[in-house]
């Protein structure tokens, strides 16, 4: 019977020693899950800022693409915007081309219904702006139908509706003059 007890408390102890070791191997995992997540997302980050970035540097470049940026600042130099290339309207959208992706209205970069990844930075862009902002960045796109297209960006995990007049082509025709020289800046 002494020998039963032993072997019963012997087993118990191995058991919860088992117990232990799963525990702290999980842990381990959720850990090296977790670190292997935050780097992800600071890639993805300095991928997101660069589009951004780039959209940015591209707009100051043409006076086309300002003029549909912050056509206030322009007044009377303003392009109209019949005058600017949409793909999709005006010119054609070719898959995986990039745009340039201006909000014609105050509303966020990524739209509320659509998931974003989990962090104080990226959850900044699916909320709208505040004051005169509006968000500009890189995408590339697809048609979705008549009037919207699927975008994809590196701020968003999953694609994402716009309307064609909030696609931009990079190039804007009518920042050349007819003899081929860059007319602006």
């Amino acid at each position: 019977m002494k020998s039963l007890i032993a072997f019963a408390v012997q087993q118990k102890f191995l058991i919860f020693l088992f117990g232990v070791g799963v525990a702290s191997l999980s842990f381990q995992m959720w850990k090296y899950q977790d670190e292997q997540y935050q780097k992800f997302l600071a890639n993805q980050q300095g991928i997101c800022e660069k589009s951004l970035k780039d959209a940015g540097n591209t707009i100051g470049k043409s006076k086309a693409l300002f003029s549909a940026y912050k056509p206030k600042l322009l007044g009377a130099n303003v392009i109209a915007s019949d005058k600017i290339y949409h793909p999709g309207i005006n010119s054609q959208l070719q898959k995986e081309q990039p745009y340039i992706l201006i909000r014609s209205d105050k509303s966020a970069l990524i739209p509320a219904n659509t998931p974003h990844y989990k962090n104080d930075y990226f959850e900044g862009y699916s909320k709208p702006p505040g004051g005169e902002t509006i968000f500009a960045a890189i995408v590339t796109a697809e048609p979705l139908n008549d009037l919207s297209a699927l975008v994809k960006s590196p701020c968003s995990p999953k694609p994402f509706a716009v309307p064609l007049k909030d696609l931009y082509e990079t190039i804007q025709k009518n920042d050349f003059t007819p003899d081929g020289n860059f007319s602006w800046r």
